[in-house]
């Protein structure tokens, strides 16, 4: 993970009107979402992750996530767990 990677995310998340509880690496690309429901056929955006980790330096803890993996929290004060994709 550097600063300068792309990364797709949901419409809450670049608005920032709600945190980052998933991160994914499916297709080896980096996803941080909400993990909430959205309107049928939104786009995700495309920001550099140095944005989000000035957000929330949590996302800091996930930079070995390999590719086909994911991680989750209920809450930004939660810990971060890891699985495989499915």
């Amino acid at each position: 993970m550097t600063t300068e990677t792309a990364a797709y995310v949901c419409s809450h998340v670049f608005d920032n009107t709600r945190p980052i509880l998933l991160v994914s690496r499916a297709g080896g690309e980096w996803q941080c979402l909400c993990g909430d429901e959205h309107e049928a056929g939104e786009i995700p955006n495309v920001v550099g992750l140095n944005h989000l980790l000035e957000r929330d330096p949590t996302l800091l803890e996930l930079e070995n996530l390999p590719e086909e993996w994911e991680a989750e929290r209920a809450s930004v004060s939660a810990p971060w767990l890891r699985r495989r994709s499915e």
